[in-house]
């Protein structure tokens, strides 16, 4: 996955490299030191050196990965403008159909330093949960998009399993530091059982306030109430 056209990994090694820079400086302030103990042999001193040094650098690199992983602040600078952990609403027609029926529901990405993955649900027009959806893959770089491959089951047949690819383009935020994705366009490509060959017209919506699926849910309900639609003008809602 590519952060502003930069191999994730690049990110990965940029975390070691400051590792290994206050690896070094412990290194270079431990030869200082056991220089002045006039007590301690050369070849004693290079080994403790040495020996501490390694020590040393594996505490700061997992310290370092420990606190970016676990910290939203330094997770959000790490991914930059792909930082897209959190709560997304989606809203899509489906290509081709003739009424312009609106489908929607809740996704959750999850970002590690490593990877991102998706848990989500699809919703009924009554807000009960009709679909859920799990990532299988990662977020691949596919030029200027993003895809991901999902497992989507129903819960009218929850056993019955079938696969979707999701094609995403980000929009960036208008802020002027930390930019970061809050909405998202593109397709879905449905493989599998009777929707087979289907092709989603998405637009995601990030909620930055939210904490919970509840409270997107509960803003969902919101907008439909007040203003008829969860992200747009659409002609009716009905079940995802």
């Amino acid at each position: 996955m590519k952060v502003s056209g930069i191999p994730m990994q690049y990110r990965v090694r940029q975390l070691n490299a400051l590792a290994l820079l206050l690896a070094v400086a412990y290194a270079l302030a431990a030869i200082k030191y056991t220089q002045s103990v006039t007590q301690i042999s050369p070849w004693i001193r290079d080994i403790f050196v040495y020996a501490t040094s390694i020590g040393v650098y594996r505490i700061i690199i997992d310290v370092i990965f420990r606190i970016v992983e676990r910290t939203t602040f330094f997770r959000r600078l790490y991914w930059g403008q792909l930082h897209i952990a959190g709560l997304w609403s989606y809203s899509y027609t489906i290509e081709g159909a003739p009424e312009r029926t609106v489908y929607f529901g809740v996704w959750r990405f999850e970002q590690t330093l490593f990877a991102t993955s998706v848990v989500g649900f699809g919703l009924t027009d009554e807000f009960d949960t009709r679909s859920h959806v799990r990532s299988v893959t990662d977020v691949i770089s596919n030029g200027n998009a993003y895809e991901v491959i999902n497992v989507r089951s129903d819960s009218v047949n929850s056993e019955a399993e079938v696969f979707s690819r999701t094609t995403m383009f980000f929009e960036q935020s208008s802020a002027r530091f930390f930019k970061q994705p809050d909405r998202m366009r593109g397709k879905t490509f449905v493989y599998g059982g009777p929707l087979t060959g289907r092709i989603c017209n998405n637009t995601f919506v990030r909620h930055v306030k939210a904490r919970t699926e509840q409270d997107v849910i509960d803003e969902l309900r919101h907008n439909l109430n007040e203003h008829g639609h969860v992200h747009g003008a659409v002609v009716r809602v009905v079940a995802s």
